[in-house]
């Protein structure tokens, strides 16, 4: 975009051109000092300024110094405005960048350089609960859209000079910022590497979600999600401790964790704040996983291939007993149902959920079974996946147990229990090919790593837990 001139008027109308002429572009031109011997301008957006602050720190400093006819005017204004964030600028493409972050720029007459003064006020919402992983016990606030807001969070968690956070402004048409965070000597620096690696070569025109980054992280698409979501400053702070690597973006509330293991989807937060449960809660939710994926297929599979190993009253309590649908179709319907349902729920008002409930239990429920469409027992199992699934749809495999559960229901109405063991030996063969950053997705399994099997699919004592070290294999390819 060039330099800046040293004529102030051919400044403003090469910067109200760079804006396309926009109307909340500011420009307000004013004499410097007490002798108003030399004219400069102040240069913002209307709405995403803190105007009290420049008023009281900018301009009344500049309209009351006595020293405006200074060569170095630049080094003397930045001693008299009473602000610690103040930059020089040279280029029109620094005050661009700036005037778009919420900061006033300051232009002087006969001088080829300008002042940029940081006091943004950007409208935000207040620190709420975290409504996706919420917990019983434990801290409930959650990250917001703020950038800096959520690093504060995070320093107020993490009282450590080994923090570090470094910043990154991604995009071409609008800049956005995002920071990598770490723990500097507890870092995995493979993963370190890899991450700001992919990052450095991330190329877009804008971000308006994290998913963009979410993605560059992950590298070839999988099934399932290599980076883990939270909204939770507490995970965030965890994972760091654990020598893994954040990112937040600037403008969503939810931090990225990476490497994400298999085993971190039956982890909740409050596993650490409960005395009980640590042998068996993740145990329960294991099984509900596999309830999820594997359930609607073992039915469909007795339906059709094993209905005369059973008596006839039991087929005809549990199999079949004249519906129109074959439980395939049954299956099929149910799930299609229950999915419009919860995308249903999760975007219409408040005040219409009871409604829509009440109709899905009416449709799905009494009316379908009693119409001879729905089998009681496919219902039953519908709701027990349906149901099941809930223990880990929030923690990043909802998408790959709905695809794998679709995958093996056609599978077991082709070839039963043999196709079945046949498919989840794919499945585990393509599992221990993924990798999350570099680090096997189903690691500490495999490869086994005895030392880090004291937190898995049972908690560990906290003390011994708090005083380990993590560590990850050492194939960050």
């Amino acid at each position: 975009m060039g330099n800046i001139e040293r004529n102030l008027d051919d400044n403003i109308r090469h910067i109200k051109e760079l804006f396309n002429n926009t109307s909340d572009l500011v420009v307000k031109k004013f004499k410097l000092g007490i002798e108003k011997k030399e004219y400069a301008a102040m240069i913002y957006i209307d709405g995403i300024i803190d105007s009290d602050i420049i008023q009281d720190f900018v301009v009344k400093p500049l309209l009351n110094t006595k020293s405006s006819d200074k060569k170095q005017i630049t080094n003397y204004i930045t001693e008299v405005i009473e602000s610690t964030n103040i930059n020089k600028c040279t280029k029109y493409n620094e005050i661009t960048d700036a005037v778009v972050n919420g900061k006033t720029t300051i232009l002087f007459e006969n001088h080829d350089s300008g002042i940029i003064i940081d006091a943004p006020m950007w409208q935000e919402r207040s620190i709420e609960e975290a409504q996706g992983e919420r917990v019983i016990q434990g801290p409930i606030i959650g990250l917001t859209e703020k950038l800096k807001t959520n690093i504060n969070i995070l320093r107020s968690i993490i009282r450590s000079h080994n923090l570090c956070i470094e910043n990154k402004e991604i995009g071409v048409i609008s800049k956005t910022q995002i920071s990598v965070v770490y723990l500097h000597g507890v870092v995995d620096k493979g993963i370190l590497e890899k991450v700001q690696t992919r990052i450095r070569n991330l190329s877009v025109k804008y971000i308006i979600e994290g998913r963009i980054i979410d993605d560059v992280i992950e590298g070839k698409k999988n099934l399932f999600n290599l980076n883990k979501s939270t909204e939770r400053p507490d995970v965030l702070a965890s994972a760091l401790y654990e020598g893994r690597v954040g990112v937040i973006v600037d403008g969503t509330p939810l931090a990225i964790i990476t490497p994400n293991l298999f085993i971190d989807s039956f982890q909740t937060p409050d596993d650490y704040y409960f005395k009980s449960g640590r042998f068996t809660t993740r145990l329960i939710r294991l099984f509900c996983f596999f309830l999820s994926v594997y359930l609607p297929s073992i039915y469909l599979t007795l339906e059709k291939f094993h209905q005369d190993e059973f008596s006839k009253e039991v087929v005809k309590s549990l199999f079949s007993d004249g519906e129109i649908l074959p439980a395939f179709l049954e299956m099929t319907f149910l799930l299609f149902l229950l999915k419009i349902l919860t995308d249903a729920t999760f975007r219409i008002p408040k005040s219409a959920i009871i409604l829509v409930s009440l109709v899905a239990t009416i449709v799905i429920g009494e009316t379908a079974v009693t119409a001879k469409i729905i089998h009681p027992a496919s219902l039953i199992t519908i709701g027990i996946t349906f149901l099941s699934s809930f223990l880990i749809v929030f923690r990043g495999l909802g998408n790959a147990m709905a695809t794998l559960r679709f995958l093996f229901l056609i599978i077991s109405l082709y070839w039963g229990f043999g196709g079945l063991i046949v498919g989840t030996t794919i499945l585990i063969l393509y599992m221990v090919n993924l990798k999350s950053a570099g680090v096997p997705y189903l690691s500490p399994f495999i490869p086994f790593r005895y030392q880090e099997l004291k937190d898995t699919f049972y908690r560990g004592d906290l003390k011994s837990l708090t005083n380990s070290k993590h560590t990850y294999p050492d194939n960050n390819s």
